[in-house]
């Protein structure tokens, strides 16, 4: 019995600028495991990057003061303001009660005590505190800046509520694919985590190869994430490779990369007939799947109308999909 992938909705979210839009799919069938299919606007992460949170300066609390990031961003609390009751939280600093051990907090209880007791830690220097990531790079103690993937060096996402809700956790890897740019895909690992429920918020050094020129409001990116593929950062490249093998073996390929390029609720695909017009986004995605997942053997056919106007290939593409059995999607 051969390999066929099924396909079921994973929910809605939202990505910068966009309230809602993104529509998650799970593809289940494939030889090792599931992956997860959604579009998105990016947005960029600056988690664990040196420079990201510059020391607290009094008289411009709210500007950046050298770093990447607003200072209020490393709390729990986007809207944080820095007095002598606070009551948000410490997230993407290291925040200490106090020195020791190597350790120097910045302790200011007028600003900067948060509603733990904890104050952010420095680095050496004294310039930036220590900024973390959700997940560690290595084995050394976080209040080394060291210990976090740097967002400008390192591409990762940061995992959140809807990816979590379908079986995705920190350190499983995916892929993003820039629809309108051939030859522009990224894999990358989740190393950092958000609690809204959005999508593509996406470390420095992916945003800046997909996006160098800040533009990416009006470019959605597709990705494809594979639940239960967390290993060594430097298997990342093999184990995507060989998730990616196990889907190419199904008899029904096509359908995934048709259902990653429109971009629209599963559900809303299939009523249309699981047709869709050849695109370049398609071309773009087709073509990242095969380089990344090495694939030399697959089944590809996908609905080509051009030139436009052929109605032939048209009716007869719908007529594929709609001598379908009614209790087979695909």
């Amino acid at each position: 019995m051969g390999i066929h992938l099924t396909f079921s909705s994973g929910g809605t979210a939202s990505s910068k600028g966009r309230q809602g839009g993104s529509f998650l799919t799970k593809v289940s069938g494939g030889l090792y495991g599931p992956a997860i299919v959604f579009q998105c606007i990016l947005n960029e992460d600056v988690d664990g990057a040196p420079n990201c949170y510059a020391r607290f300066n009094k008289a411009t609390p709210d500007d950046r003061n050298g770093g990447l990031d607003f200072l209020r961003n490393g709390t729990n609390d986007e809207n944080a303001r820095f007095t002598a009751s606070n009551r948000w939280l410490w997230n993407g600093v290291v925040a200490r009660e106090s020195s020791g051990g190597g350790v120097e907090i910045d302790e200011q209880p007028d600003f900067l005590q948060d509603a733990a007791g904890k104050y952010p830690v420095f680095q050496p220097g004294k310039r930036f505190y220590v900024c973390r990531t959700a997940l560690a790079a290595n084995n050394l103690p976080e209040t080394n800046q060291a210990a976090h993937f740097d967002a400008t060096r390192v591409s990762y996402g940061a995992l959140t509520p809807p990816l979590h809700r379908l079986g995705v956790r920190l350190g499983d890897f995916g892929i993003a694919i820039r629809n309108d740019d051939p030859n522009n895909s990224e894999a990358f690992l989740y190393a950092d985590a958000g609690s809204q429920d959005k999508v593509g918020e996406m470390s420095s050094h992916l945003f800046r190869k997909m996006f160098p020129q800040n533009n990416q409001e009006h470019f959605p990116v597709t990705f494809i994430v594979f639940p239960g593929s967390a290993t060594t950062p430097t298997q990342q490249a093999s184990a995507i490779k060989a998730k990616l093998f196990g889907l190419s073996l199904a008899d029904n390929i096509s359908e995934l990369t048709d259902v990653m390029a429109s971009g629209q609720t599963f559900d809303d695909f299939s009523a249309a007939g699981a047709t869709l017009v050849n695109s370049p986004a398609r071309t773009n995605i087709l073509n990242a799947l095969v380089k990344h997942g090495g694939w030399r053997h697959f089944h590809d056919m996908a609905y080509n109308f051009d030139p436009p106007g052929n109605m032939d290939d048209l009716r007869n593409a719908i007529r594929r999909a709609t001598a379908r059995p009614s209790n087979q999607i695909f």
